[in-house]
């Protein structure tokens, strides 16, 4: 068995402690199976509005949001929760283990969904007012950080990010699919004239749709993974 994964700087003073309580929960998750339960998606946008619409900042959002998910049945063969520490149980392996760190400017790490037809976890990091995410591929246990929040298509080969905004921002919309070495782009598309915002959807395993925001006008494309606009990154 490999060590303990740790992400996030770990604390020496917690490490005998996360061992010993992670010890039986790594035996737990062996002895399962690449359990892929469903019911643990990320939440859709009339959840998180729920759920988030009075809180005070972005790491009570993602806690409220964990909260929710890790009440649900068979939660806790993909992600538990021990005060500071997150653990995302990898099949075969030790937990990956995610610390919060005091203080605003975190970072701040929730369990924000699991997609079993991908065996991938979503998680959200807050870093003060930034908002990331993050996806962990529990086949080979590599995290990579994204720009947005990842939209899976429905076979779980691919999902797509939209990253757009004034400042800051990829201003790009990018199809990611699984390696070895974790997530990467295969695909990218950038609009020829800048859009405020972007989001997207899966209308198909191949067909994104994709909602724009321009100035005052809102407008919907559809996008298929053949289409000849897309910059080809990976074959």
């Amino acid at each position: 068995m490999r060590p303990l994964h740790f992400f996030l700087p770990f604390t020496p003073a917690f490490a005998l402690a996360c061992a010993l309580a992670l010890a039986l929960a790594a035996t737990t998750v062996r002895a399962q199976g690449a359990e892929r339960p469903t019911g643990l998606e990320p939440p859709t946008t009339a959840q998180f509005a729920r759920l988030c619409t009075n809180t005070s900042d972005l790491v009570e959002c993602g806690k409220k949001i964990e909260a929710d998910l890790l009440k649900r049945p068979r939660a806790n063969a993909i992600a538990r929760r021990d005060g500071r520490l997150l653990a995302v149980m990898i099949p075969g392996d030790a937990p990956y283990i995610f610390e919060d760190q005091p203080g605003e400017a975190g970072p701040d790490t929730s369990f924000y969904g699991y997609i079993p037809t991908a065996d991938a976890v979503v998680l959200y990091r807050a870093r003060g007012e930034k908002l990331e995410f993050l996806v962990l591929d529990r086949a080979t246990g590599s995290v990579t950080e994204l720009p947005n929040e990842p939209k899976f298509n429905w076979d779980g080969r691919y999902f797509a990010t939209a990253d757009f905004c004034k400042d800051g921002c990829e201003n790009r919309i990018a199809v990611w699919r699984f390696e070895r070495r974790g997530a990467v782009r295969e695909r990218v598309f950038t609009p020829r004239t800048a859009w405020d915002d972007a989001e997207v959807s899966w209308g198909s395993n191949t067909r994104l749709i994709v909602d724009i925001t321009e100035g005052k006008r809102s407008s919907a494309i559809n996008l298929e993974l053949n289409d000849p606009r897309w910059t080809i990154l990976l074959p």
